[in-house]
């Protein structure tokens, strides 16, 4: 057995699933970096379903959790569980970056937050169509246990700049805000997108990050800093 087969073992017994396909923990495991160099499929695809299917599991783990909630708490934690930083620590924890197949560019690099967020979740994605969705609900359970038994619904509070905004909106019975990329800057292994966002057709915000969640969470924020204080002081409350 080969040195990364014995790597794969060791991670599929820290994730908590065995794959049948081991291929599709491969191809999860590989950046867009190396899958150039090698001229094979990257883990984009899988990052894709992953997202999805990530956090329809969370939502309804956070609705049989909390069943007298209110659709803005459960928005509010669901934002929580699935965003970058959230997602970063538990792939730290699974030690994603000792079984990650990246391009020679990015080899001895620490893997940056937004990396190992999306690998995790391309992860998540292979598990599903390894396992079928009850091994992706197991799977969410374990990793994500710890960070939802350390909620408190009631003190979240509404520390997510784009569900403050998007419910301010919607309290107003206006759309509901429209984020636009409008640049991105970087090498690829250092990437910095930018995003504005619009609020009934007008830009009122512009943020930046190393992701594009990030840089909408930046945007959004920048937004309500800029509304009137009268709609800033409802927002925040």
């Amino acid at each position: 057995m080969s040195g990364r087969d014995d790597a794969l073992d060791a991670f599929e017994a820290r994730l908590g699933h065995r794959f049948e396909d081991r291929s599709l923990l491969d191809l999860a495991l590989r950046h867009r970096s190396a899958a150039h160099e090698q001229m094979v499929g990257s883990n984009e695809r899988l990052e894709f379903l992953g997202d999805a299917a990530l956090s329809h599991a969370v939502a309804a783990m956070l609705y049989e959790r909390w069943p007298e909630a209110s659709e803005g708490q459960l928005t509010r934690a669901r934002s929580v569980l699935v965003r970058e930083a959230t997602l970063a620590e538990v792939a730290r924890q699974l030690d994603v970056a000792a079984v990650l197949d990246l391009g020679s560019g990015l080899q001895g690099e620490r893997p940056r937050p937004s990396l190992l967020a999306d690998t995790l979740e391309a992860v998540l994605g292979a598990a599903l169509l390894d396992g079928g969705w009850r091994v992706l609900q197991r799977l969410v359970r374990k990793l994500l246990g710890p960070a939802l038994a350390g909620l408190d619904l009631d003190a979240l509070g509404r520390s997510e700049p784009k569900t403050v905004l998007q419910e301010h909106a919607q309290r107003h019975g206006w759309p509901l805000p429209v984020y636009r990329e409008v640049e991105t800057r970087g090498p690829a292994h250092a990437r910095v997108y930018v995003y504005e966002v619009a609020l009934q057709g007008r830009v009122l915000g512009r943020g930046e990050g190393s992701s594009k969640r990030a840089a909408q969470q930046a945007a959004a924020l920048d937004a309500l800093a800029a509304l009137p204080d009268e709609e800033r002081t409802e927002a925040s409350g």
